[in-house]
């Protein structure tokens, strides 16, 4: 998170406690938006959780501080502290590293209501988007492997030459489809191309993150207006 010492204060300044000294903190995947667990916090645990990024709360039940995986291994990094309009609800947004739950499900949130009575699953569905994220990772992952084995190893092995042909066919592809009124091999043409694209980010090692920053950017933004403000090309 790199936060200042002096945020600590602000944070503990805004929350309100409960007379048990403790507030409920929700863990929020930054990625998939699922919400994966809520438990509680004193003061102390904030703090520990503000210096060292990592999410610590209080156990009720064992009255101490624990900070979540420092066992089980399945930790949760925190990128950013968010508290609610009363200051007594927080949010933890986490890249959590492993299941969430301690029944080994990825959300502690995994019996939902059904007309058949409770259900049980892995946790609430992502949010549609977040598969993008899981994509780019995959295709991370498959620099290690090779080319026999992982077709996008043998793209980043042959190079962007081969990258860019493959995203000019796909391109050309999805420009055919589109006036076809075949919604199915359009959405399929697309999800090529996009698929290709991350193939080359990866190549020249642009984060996906770095995409989605560039679109929050732009979001509100008329597009005349930020074509106009970009620094011309080289």
């Amino acid at each position: 998170m790199n936060l200042s010492p002096s945020s600590v204060d602000a944070l503990l300044a805004a929350v309100r406690f409960g007379a048990d000294g403790l507030v409920a903190v929700t863990a929020q995947d930054a990625t998939s938006g699922v919400v994966r667990m809520q438990a509680y916090a004193n003061a102390e645990a904030l703090a520990n959780t503000v210096r060292t990024g990592r999410a610590t709360f209080w156990s009720r039940s064992r009255k101490e501080l624990w900070e979540k995986g420092l066992t089980s291994g399945n930790g949760m990094p925190v990128s950013e502290i968010r508290i609610d309009c009363d200051g007594d609800a927080v949010l933890y947004v986490t890249s959590p590293e492993g299941p969430s739950c301690h029944t080994g499900a990825t959300s502690c949130y995994f019996r939902k209501l059904t007309n058949e009575g409770l259900v049980e699953d892995d946790g609430p569905s992502e949010v549609p988007a977040a598969v993008i994220s899981k994509v780019a990772a995959v295709i991370k992952s498959r620099r290690a492997q090779t080319t026999e084995k992982s077709y996008v190893a043998s793209l980043l092995t042959k190079g962007l030459p081969k990258i860019l042909e493959k995203i000019a066919e796909e391109a050309g592809e999805l420009a055919e489809s589109l006036p076809l009124d075949d919604r199915n091999h359009t959405t399929h043409e697309a999800a090529d191309l996009l698929f290709h694209v991350m193939v080359g980010l990866e190549a020249v090692d642009i984060p996906i993150n770095n995409l989605f920053a560039e679109l929050a950017r732009r979001f509100g933004t008329s597009g005349h207006v930020e074509k106009a403000s970009r620094p011309p090309k080289p």
